[in-house]
């Protein structure tokens, strides 16, 4: 008998020393080939992606997807060096109470693969909202994956209790609903506020950077939506958090999403303005209007009332929202075009006077005829002679 065979059939605590040898080669050996079959799991389904290619990169994808592989190849080999060694001779109660424990662990392996599989499309999402510019729904992306993740690992924890260690979960999930009811009617606004970020993610009114009117007095930029608020940007400054509920429920203009933005002049003119010049002013706003390069569609410029002190005359230019100065210089606000009509108005009406110049509020008071002084106020005849 050689020394090799006397020695791989010798014992230590009650196993051959061989098995031994072979438990430890299958650990080490299924690091090493679980290595390599990692990689080959990731590069067949990254195959499987089709266009979300464009969003991910092979190395992101392993590195995402890694753990889900490793684990559970982890735990093949460890249960098959454990078998081979026969669990170390112990108790049969303790063998099927480490059974047990990986078929937790399996459950846990499981649920790593889903929570990976998660993280992938959170990454492929947020890739394709960031090149189409949807910041907005950037921003929601990984809260709601991560709310994902919880409920998932939540069930896999259920599972496992009631796999290792025999728990009835039918209590736990009515106490959990019981309380989840509770939450519920506490946040109820909080709720509502983060349904209503979910409607502003689906139906898409409005971005990060679009400029909105809420109401006469509220307009601004969107500067950021979150799970309960937006902000807003007005243009004197201010920040105002407006809660998702109100902008979900409420009606609301988009003003960046329009092609044109409408400038409105009301002027009043002298009411000694002859017909002849009035005519010839509104013609020369008109053409005055037309030579600025920003106009989206010729100007219109109208006798529209007669006021107590003024013969109103109404000007609509509509200017286009994407004009810019230069290719590379942002758009323009819309008091840049608001200020060039208004020079161009003022410049064409100075031109006219001293036949007509802006109106200003007067009163003239016509008297028919005046008191007689009290002195020659004929007297009443007398009835006595």
């Amino acid at each position: 008998m050689s020394w090799w065979r006397t020695l791989w059939e010798a014992e230590w605590y009650g196993i051959l020393l061989g098995r031994w040898v072979v438990a430890a080669l299958v650990l080490v050996g299924g690091y090493f080939l679980g290595r390599l079959i990692a990689r080959g799991l990731s590069r067949l389904f990254y195959l499987l992606l089709g266009k979300a290619k464009e969003d991910i990169t092979p190395e992101e994808f392993h590195r995402l997807m890694r753990p889900a592989w490793l684990f559970p190849l982890f735990l093949i080999s460890a249960y098959s060096a454990g078998s081979i060694v026969h669990f170390l001779h112990l108790p049969e109660k303790t063998v099927g109470w480490i059974g047990r424990v990986f078929e937790a662990l399996a459950l846990l392996a499981m649920g790593l693969l889903g929570s990976r599989v998660l993280a992938v499309a959170e990454t492929i999402l947020a890739s394709q909202y960031q090149r189409s510019g949807e910041n907005y729904k950037l921003q929601l992306v990984h809260p709601l994956f991560t709310i994902g993740r919880v409920v998932l690992f939540l069930l896999v924890g259920f599972l496992m209790l009631e796999h290792t260690l025999k728990l009835n979960v039918a209590p736990f999930f009515t106490t959990l609903g019981l309380g989840g009811l509770a939450v519920a009617l506490a946040a109820q606004e909080t709720l509502q506020h983060f349904i209503g970020a979910l409607a502003i993610f689906a139906d898409k009114p409005f971005q990060i950077g679009d400029v909105i009117r809420i109401d006469a007095n509220t307009v601004g930029v969107i500067e950021k939506i979150g799970l309960r608020s937006t902000r807003i940007r007005t243009f004197d400054n201010h920040l105002l958090i407006i809660p998702n509920k109100r902008l979900a429920d409420n009606p609301l203009e988009n003003i960046s999403q329009a092609s044109e933005r409408r400038v409105l002049f009301k002027i009043g003119l002298l009411y000694s303005t002859p017909s002849d010049v009035l005519r010839s002013l509104m013609e020369d706003i008109r053409a005055a209007l037309e030579s600025l390069p920003f106009l989206g569609r010729p100007p219109a410029v109208y006798l529209t009332n007669f006021l107590e002190s003024s013969l109103e005359i109404t000007i609509i230019a509509f200017v286009r929202v994407d004009y810019k100065e230069k290719l590379e210089s942002p758009p323009l606000p819309i008091f840049y075009f608001q200020d060039k009509v208004a020079w161009k108005v003022l410049e064409v009406v100075r031109r006219y006077e001293p036949h007509t110049t802006f109106a200003f509020p007067t009163r003239t008071l016509h008297v028919e005829s005046f008191p007689l002084p009290y002195a020659e106020i004929p007297k009443a005849p007398s009835d006595r002679q």
